[in-house]
């Protein structure tokens, strides 16, 4: 009797789907909604408290006031020379104001090419300059903290399952973690783009605080190559996640983002 041939066996493990953009996009801003509102509320209690000497100048909601006249007052940095606009913008929880920031510029135009250096000082709350102190980094470094967290405890965070995202280590995808190292290298790896214009940046600085001796026309030379890189590589992730690709800071880490 002839022996019947058995068909070929069906591999049937499939790979995860991976999240897409717009799933990325609304887990980031769920996160970062989460993190740094309970920093707003207690910058407006600082705020108030110190009269302005303790605020946090970036927010949910801002308003911006511009004028042609410089402030008359002395102001550390000095602003560049030949000024010729100012700009008052003041951040806000709600009703309830967190900081506030004092802008003096000089814009020029050669041709169809406009070209703006300006300096920024903190102000308090009746709008004059201060040196006071911004909490703002505290509150970057909290939601760094917590990412990496909750990355490493259950491979997602509250913005991620709300959009059913999780954060899978590749050789390992049925842990429910991430390991820490791993879930920490992730994001330093999403900023590598910026890596140049981070240090031009601080060279700058150390260079000279003023805004006449930071922005010569080497720096915006210079500032239009770094900036370049950094749009690329945002262009580049954004090709990468919308493919539904594991973007180089993914691969970079050993981690993946798949849908559940």
């Amino acid at each position: 009797m002839d022996a019947v041939a058995s068909p070929p066996s069906l591999d049937v493990t499939t790979e995860p789907h991976r999240g897409g953009f717009w799933r990325r996009w609304l887990s980031a801003v769920i996160d970062i909604i989460i993190v740094t509102l309970p920093f707003s509320a207690l910058a407006a209690i600082l705020f108030s408290m110190t009269a302005g000497m303790v605020q946090m100048d970036s927010g949910l909601f801002s308003t911006c006031t511009l004028s042609k006249a410089v402030p008359a007052v002395a102001l550390d940095p000095p602003p560049p020379h030949d000024s010729n606009f100012s700009r008052i913008c003041h951040v806000w929880f709600f009703t309830a104001k967190t900081g506030g920031v004092l802008t003096v510029g000089r814009a020029t135009r050669d041709g169809n090419v406009t070209t703006t250096v300006t300096q920024s000082y903190m102000i308090d709350r009746n709008d004059k300059p201060i040196h006071g102190y911004a909490i703002d980094w505290i509150a970057s470094l909290a939601l760094l903290a917590y990412l990496v967290v909750m990355i490493w405890k259950s491979g997602r965070s509250l913005g991620d399952r709300v959009v059913k995202l999780k954060v899978i280590d590749t050789t390992n995808p049925a842990a429910r973690g991430v390991p820490l190292g791993k879930a920490f290298l992730r994001y330093p790896a999403m900023m590598i783009g910026f890596v140049p214009a981070f240090a031009l940046l601080i060279w700058r600085i150390m260079v000279g605080g003023s805004a006449d001796a930071m922005f010569t026309p080497d720096t915006f030379k210079w500032m239009a190559v770094t900036f370049s890189l950094a749009g690329v590589w945002i262009i580049v992730l954004i090709v990468q996640i919308a493919r539904k690709r594991d973007p180089y800071y993914d691969r970079l880490a050993g981690t993946a983002v798949i849908r559940t």
